[in-house]
């Protein structure tokens, strides 16, 4: 019996690797980004909604907060969470493909709402924390995705205690 399976090896190997032989995957080539959200403090009560959002322009003033600006709405973000790993390939509501397209986007950041419902109104989001580049917390980080490219550690920090400057047109 043993010598059977030993004949059987080479014919299954020989006919497994017919076409090209065995050869590694293709490299993912995903177009987007993903990272960790950790989240320090307490969670406010009021917080019923909580997404990762990406905006193409920066939100210089309320009218840069709108629908056409908007390029990534995350899924919601479960509430008390500690650790959050995302990845624009499985955790967006747009776009709803799993691509991202490549460019550059001037603002990423983790917002949150007392609404129970998604509002896309500027007044009932707060920011709890941004995407900086990294060595620089001053200014919003630049997120800038090449064609073919999964970006990865796009990791942003929530400090209930110490909240980031709020955008412009918010209560």
């Amino acid at each position: 019996m043993r010598k059977i399976l030993l004949l059987f090896i080479p014919f299954i190997l020989l006919i497994a690797c017919e076409d090209h032989g065995i050869v590694p995957l293709p490299p993912d080539t995903t177009t987007g980004f993903g990272g960790k959200i950790t989240f320090i403090g307490e969670w406010p009560d009021s917080i019923k909604r909580t997404h990762l959002v990406v905006f193409k322009d920066p939100l210089e003033s309320a009218e840069d907060f709108n629908i056409l600006n908007l390029k990534f709405l995350s899924f919601e973000i479960p509430f008390g969470t500690g650790v959050y790993y995302y990845s624009s390939k499985d955790s967006s509501f747009i776009p709803a493909t799993g691509t991202f397209e490549p460019g550059v986007y001037h603002y990423v950041a983790v917002v949150q709402q007392a609404t129970e419902i998604i509002s896309l109104n500027r007044k009932d989001w707060w920011v709890a924390g941004v995407y900086y580049n990294p060595g620089d917390t001053t200014k919003p980080g630049t997120l800038v995705i090449p064609e073919n490219t999964f970006v990865r550690d796009i990791d942003i920090i929530c400090d209930f205690d110490n909240p980031p400057p709020q955008p412009p047109g918010g209560n």
